[in-house]
């Protein structure tokens, strides 16, 4: 959202990337302006937690000289001047790709952009840092004890805090906060989309295979999938498009009447916070309320991936062979829980390793079967609201955490399905109080696509269930408004 104030347009932290494309393409706003209102969002504590590095004066050279292009009638790319905030797993050029963690820092600066990376400054974004992260990618808290830990939007002025959700908690963070106008991360279990969701924002996870993954640091090559976060399914969708290899068009939306979503009840409904069950509920009555069909199903097939959030997994053989030499030696050097579970990997057989990806496939197929009836499963998020900074201490307690909050999201890394969270909750963009009974909760919805996965990709940013009519579907209406400039959006 843009708001004039003379003589400059001054952006809300509710920044949608095509309004600010248009802004500046139509000169309405200059790429220098908009980048010092992001630099000065991150000059701040939330800001130091939320980036590792910031490269403000490389971002200031890039904004004046799109601004001097602008102001001599060059033809630029349509999204000349739009600040992109980068997951410290993604290689750019002259810079050291440090994944979070003090383990590279000797690392040799990457000689070239990661592809996804190029293919957005081609567009025109211009890069304004790096962002915090667990290290390695390996938990869904967002916590890091080398850079500081990201907050949540929500609850900040309480004790210290809310985890922002991992592992992408940087780059969620500063689009909350509007420290920059898009971001990229990457998902292996849910960390486009636990961050998203702890933040009051939008997350896409694509499908494994769509996004190129040279230059990006791996976690777990079976299961990585490089994805966007946003303040709307729209900018998503910009985005998903431009780091796929398109031109970064969106898509006509769907209608809301006739589509089919079923509600996977079982284990993923389990041990619900009492206002998560709450507002999920509310969610699907007004979804039906604007035509939507839902239906409750059985997927006894799921209840076997339960041991999908334990140590001993895909995910677990994957990291550990990528990590063993370095654990070897400088374990000193990880954070202690990443450590012992990167370490967890070690005595996986390879017969196991080979059995798990069978079994995988088998389940893959058998849902694919049971769930061909409907477009997408719809669940909570999380079974958790953010979870407080405050309690969490120790290793048991982290990964404890961290499986519970990563336990829905990572069903369509295993199904490798796309899927996208969207804000549910009356206010996306939650204001602190020192009440913690006044302060809005964070809920999010995911979406999972159960058809073919290209198909599915393109049909889950169509879907006007989270565009337009979602706002009225999903936002309560007797709720309290927040200020306009804190104000998520489901459509542009």
């Amino acid at each position: 959202m843009i708001f004039a104030a003379s003589p400059v347009i001054v952006l809300g932290m509710t920044m949608l990337i095509s309004d600010v494309a248009d802004a500046l393409a139509s000169g309405q706003l200059s790429a220098r302006d908009h980048l010092e209102q992001c630099l000065a969002a991150i000059d701040s504590e939330d800001g130091r937690r939320a980036f590792v590095t910031v490269n403000a004066e490389e971002a200031r050279r890039n904004a004046d000289h799109t601004d001097m292009l602008h102001k001599a009638g060059a033809t630029l790319p349509a999204f000349a001047g739009v600040t992109l905030s980068v997951k410290d797993l993604f290689d750019i050029a002259g810079e050291v790709t440090r994944a979070g963690s003090r383990v590279l820092d000797d690392a040799a600066p990457a000689s070239v952009d990661a592809t996804v990376v190029a293919r957005l400054k081609a567009a025109g974004f211009n890069i304004i840092g790096r962002t915090n992260m667990t290290e390695f990618a390996y938990s869904g808290l967002g916590m890091n004890p080398h850079y500081g830990n990201p907050r949540s939007p929500y609850g900040r002025d309480i004790d210290d805090g809310f985890v922002a959700g991992g592992s992408s908690s940087g780059s969620a963070v500063s689009i909350a906060d509007g420290m920059a106008a898009a971001t990229i991360g990457t998902d292996t279990g849910g960390a486009t989309r636990a961050p998203a969701v702890f933040c009051g924002i939008t997350g896409l996870k694509p499908t494994t295979t769509r996004m190129p993954g040279d230059g990006v640091f791996p976690l777990s090559t079976s299961f990585d999938a490089a994805g966007p976060m946003g303040h709307s399914v729209d900018c998503c969708a910009i985005l998903d498009s431009l780091m796929a290899g398109g031109s970064g068009t969106t898509e006509a939306a769907f209608p809301a009447p006739g589509l089919r979503l079923a509600v996977p009840r079982g284990y993923l409904f389990e041990d619900l916070d009492d206002q998560v069950s709450q507002d999920f509920e509310t969610a699907l009555s007004r979804l039906s309320a604007v035509g939507v069909t839902i239906s409750d199903v059985r997927l006894d097939i799921l209840e076997e991936l339960r041991p999908a959030n334990l140590p001993k997994s895909i995910v677990s053989a994957e990291a550990y062979e990528i990590h063993r030499e370095l654990l070897a030696s400088g374990r000193d050097l990880y954070d202690p829980y990443i450590a012992t579970r990167l370490a967890a990997g070690a005595d996986i057989a390879a017969a196991d390793y080979i059995a798990m990806h069978r079994d995988r496939a088998a389940v893959c197929a058998e849902v694919a079967g049971l769930t061909r009836p409907f477009d997408a499963l719809i669940l909570p998020t999380t079974p958790t609201l953010p979870p407080a900074l405050a309690g969490l201490q120790g290793t048991d307690m982290l990964m404890k955490t961290s499986a519970r909050v990563l336990r829905n999201t990572a069903l369509s890394n295993y199904l490798d399905r796309p899927t996208i969270t969207i804000p549910g909750h009356a206010s996306a963009y939650s204001i602190s109080t020192t009440d913690p009974s006044e302060t809005s909760t964070i809920f999010g919805l995911v979406l999972a696509a159960l058809f073919d996965s290209l198909r599915g990709q393109r049909a889950l940013i169509r879907h006007e269930l989270a565009r337009s009519r979602a706002r009225a579907a999903l936002v309560a209406s007797a709720a309290a408004p927040s200020p306009p400039c804190a104000r998520a959006h489901f459509d542009a």
